[in-house]
């Protein structure tokens, strides 16, 4: 039941945040009256979707409903932000464990790297691996990926580059978490029995970790959207965001938002369901 109701706050949130920004729409223009028709225009907007439209082509004046034509944009973003967000979420496991079978030395090493890595600003990065590809082809004519978008929707670059940042984050995040399990007496106790560091830390450790790092998911998520922005548009890629800045309407951005936060809710509750489930700890919301 609190599932629910925080689902429908959030969704209401939305509708309100853009009924209030919609208001500023065609200049500053703000009183209670209009805000609350233009929050209850959001809300059937909603109930009906058809009656969301855009123009076919600039100038045009035609006006089209959004969908199907919408999930066309949206399956390619959502795309990018769930496969991301697996391969962000691999990349730091796997680094995570490999870090702890390290030297002590080169441990701190790494994690001098990594932290100089996460100063670098977002932007930085996505432009020099997008770069660092064009440089590659122009030496020796291979051209693992291609660098900008369009209808075509490369796929594994803007992957690549969009995980970056997010492996980062999560593997500073998980490292931490992970020494501290190190510290628990049922590793002492797992030891003492002769259970080998490899199971200790792969069955064991990572699933105790489980609920600490779906506690730092959200900001991950976060931190992913914002990422998804700039990357749709310094690759030219045509996800959702280029169809939101080629339709600017308040109630096409409150779709968009709605239809990305519904499937992150939905895999949220359930991960947080099955963590509950096998590890017997409840996950805080």
């Amino acid at each position: 039941m609190k599932g629910i109701v925080r689902f429908f706050s959030i969704l209401l949130s939305i509708v309100l945040i853009v009924s209030i920004a919609g208001l500023f729409q065609n200049g500053i223009s703000f009183s209670f009256p209009l805000l609350l028709d233009e929050f209850v225009a959001n809300v059937k907007a909603i109930t009906d979707l058809s009656t969301i439209t855009y123009e076919s082509s600039e100038g045009s004046g035609i006006e089209r409903s959004v969908f199907p034509i919408i999930f066309e944009y949206y399956s390619y973003s959502l795309s990018i932000l769930l496969l991301g967000f697996v391969l962000a979420l691999v990349s730091a496991l796997l680094l995570t464990i490999i870090t702890l079978f390290l030297p002590h030395r080169l441990q701190e090493i790494l994690k001098k790297t990594v932290g100089f890595l996460e100063a670098v600003p977002d932007l930085f990065i996505i432009v020099m691996v997008q770069l660092a590809f064009v440089a590659l082809y122009k030496q020796t004519g291979i051209l693992l990926f291609e660098v900008v978008g369009g209808f075509d929707r490369p796929l594994v670059l803007p992957l690549v580059t969009f995980s970056i940042l997010p492996s980062l984050f999560l593997y500073r995040i998980m490292l931490l978490i992970f020494e501290d399990e190190l510290t628990r007496p049922y590793v002492e106790l797992a030891r003492g029995k002769g259970i080998s560091r490899w199971k200790i830390l792969l069955k064991h450790i990572t699933r105790n970790s489980l609920v600490s790092v779906v506690n730092h998911s959200k900001s991950i998520i976060l931190l992913m959207l914002t990422n998804l922005v700039m990357l749709e548009i310094i690759f030219n890629l045509y996800g959702i965001t280029w169809f939101i800045i080629s339709n600017v309407s308040a109630q096409i951005v409150m779709l968009s938002i709605i239809m990305i936060y519904i499937p992150i809710y939905i895999i949220e509750f359930v991960a947080k369901r099955l963590i509950t489930h096998f590890t017997g700890e409840e996950v805080p919301s």
